[in-house]
C-alpha cells in the first residue's frame, strides 16, 4: 500500500507540474497549439485540457488519430498509441451515438490512461524483483523507478512509454510467477503481453529474447537436445511477440511500394519502411559528433547507471556464468542468474544507444519496464541509494518543467 500511494502521489505531482509549467510559459515549439485548427478542436477546451500535454512526438500521435498515417514519417511510430487516442476520442459516444471524434477528448483519456499506467508500473515492478530479490530490494527499485527521468514528462502524457512500460513488466511478471507445470501457458500469455507492447514501441521485440531464454535456458536439467528442441518450440511464441512490428512493416509496403511512385526503400532487398526512415544519424558512430555533445551529456545518468549495474552484476556472478550461457545443458542456471536476460537486454540497449543510435532516447527507455534491471541496479547498491535519489528527484521536476516549454530531453 505504501508503494501504491508512493507512485500516486508522485503521479499526482507530475501532471500537476506539467500542467502548470505549460500554461505558465511560453513554448518554444508552438506546435501543440497549431495543431488543434488541423483538428477542429475548440480552442479554449483544448489550450486548457489537451496542450499541455501535447509536447514533442505527441502532436504526430494526435495527428495521426485524427487523419490516419498520412505521411510516410509517421510509419516511425507504432500504432498503438495513435488507437488509444483514436479510441479515446469517441468516449461522447458512450451518452450520445452520433457524437464526432473530439481531439480534446483523444488527449484527456489517453492521458489518464497513461498516468494509470505509469502508476501501475512501479508496482508491477515489485511483484517482479522481488521474483529473484529480497522484498527491500524490490520496493526501494519499485520507489527509484517511480521517480523515473521521464516520469514528469514522457510518462505523465499520452505517449507510448507508459502502454509499453506497463504491458513489458506484466510479460515479465508472467513468465517469472506461477506453477513449474504452467510454464508453457504461462510463456503463451507473456507471449501476448509482449506483444501488445510492440504495437506502442518498435523495440519490443527484443522481448522475444525473454521467451527465448525461459524456454529453453531457464530450465535446470536438459541435454542439448532438449535444449534444441525447446528453442525450435519457442518460435512461434517469438512470431506472436513481434507480429505487430511485422505487420505494420508489411501493412507499409502493401500501402507504399505495389503501386503509382514507390519509396527508395521498396527496392531493397528487404524492404522496411521503419529502417530507413529511423536511419537519419543511425549507424556506428554515426551521431558522434560535436553538435550532438549536449544530448550525450542529458544521458549519461542513464548510461553510466546502466553500465555499473550491469558490470556490478557480472563481477558477482563470476566467469562461470559466461559458461552457463553459452553451454545451459552443461552448466545449469542456479538462481543468482534469474536477473541474467534482464541485465542482458539493458546491456544490448545501452550499446545501441551509445554507439549507434539518438542517444538521448535512453531518458524515454528508461522506464519502468523499459530497463528494469537499471532499477535493480540502484537499488542493490551499485550507485550509492541517496546519491540517486539525489539525483533523480531534481533531474524529473527540471525535466518536466522543460518537457512542458518544448525543451530537451524529451
Amino acid at each position: 500500500m505504501h508503494l501504491a500511494r508512493v507512485s500516486a502521489g508522485w503521479r499526482g505531482v507530475s501532471v500537476a507540474l506539467l500542467w502548470c509549467a505549460a500554461q505558465g510559459q511560453q513554448a518554444f515549439d508552438t506546435s501543440g497549439e497549431i495543431v488543434q485548427h488541423t483538428l477542429g478542436a475548440r480552442a479554449g477546451e483544448w489550450d486548457v485540457w489537451a496542450a499541455p500535454f501535447v509536447r514533442w512526438d505527441t502532436v504526430y500521435f494526435v495527428a495521426a488519430a485524427a487523419h490516419g498515417y498520412t505521411t510516410e514519417q509517421a510509419l516511425a511510430f507504432q500504432p498503438g498509441i495513435v488507437s488509444v487516442l483514436r479510441l479515446g476520442g469517441y468516449i461522447g459516444r458512450l451518452w450520445d451515438a452520433s457524437a464526432p471524434w473530439d481531439a480534446t477528448a483523444a488527449v484527456v483519456v489517453a492521458t489518464v490512461l497513461a498516468n494509470i499506467a505509469s502508476w501501475a508500473s512501479p508496482l508491477l515492478l515489485y511483484e517482479v524483483v522481488r521474483a529473484w530479490s529480497t522484498p527491500s530490494i524490490a520496493r526501494a527499485a519499485a520507489l527509484f523507478s517511480a521517480i523515473a527521468p521521464a516520469s514528469t514528462s514522457a510518462l505523465s502524457a499520452p505517449t507510448p512509454e507508459s502502454f509499453f512500460s506497463v504491458l513489458s513488466l506484466l510479460g515479465f511478471w508472467v513468465l517469472g510467477t506461477g506453477h513449474e507445470a504452467h510454464r508453457t501457458a504461462r510463456r503463451a500469455l507473456a507471449a501476448m503481453c509482449f506483444a501488445a507492447a510492440t504495437c506502442f514501441r518498435a523495440n519490443g521485440i527484443l522481448l522475444a529474447g525473454y521467451l527465448v531464454w525461459h524456454a529453453a535456458w531457464a530450465p535446470k536439467t536438459q541435454s542439448l537436445g532438449r535444449f534444441a528442441v525447446r528453442l525450435l518450440g519457442v518460435l512461434p511464441l517469438v512470431f506472436v511477440s513481434i507480429s505487430p512490428w511485422v505487420l505494420t512493416q508489411a501493412w507499409a509496403y502493401s500501402r507504399l511500394c505495389t503501386q503509382g511512385a514507390i519509396s527508395p526503400w521498396c527496392t531493397w532487398r528487404v524492404p522496411l519502411a521503419y529502417n530507413y526512415i529511423q536511419s537519419t544519424d543511425v549507424g556506428l558512430f554515426r551521431y558522434w559528433t560535436l553538435a550532438q555533445v549536449p544530448n550525450f551529456v542529458l544521458a549519461a545518468p542513464v548510461l553510466l547507471a546502466g553500465g555499473i549495474a550491469c558490470a556490478t552484476y557480472g563481477r558477482r556472478v563470476g566467469l562461470p556464468l559466461l559458461d552457463a550461457v553459452l553451454c545451459p545443458w552443461r552448466a545449469p542456471l542456479g538462481h543468482e542468474t534469474v536477473p541474467l536476460p534482464f541485465m542482458l537486454h539493458t546491456l544490448a540497449l545501452l550499446l545501441v544507444l551509445l554507439f549507434a543510435s539518438h542517444v538521448q532516447i535512453a531518458l524515454r527507455l528508461c522506464t519502468p519496464g523499459g530497463m528494469p534491471f537499471v532499477w535493480y541496479g540502484l537499488a542493490h547498491g551499485s550507485v550509492h541509494r541517496r546519491t540517486a535519489l539525489r539525483y533523480l528527484v531534481p533531474y524529473a521536476l527540471v525535466a518536466g518543467l522543460l518537457y512542458a516549454g518544448f525543451y530537451p530531453p524529451a
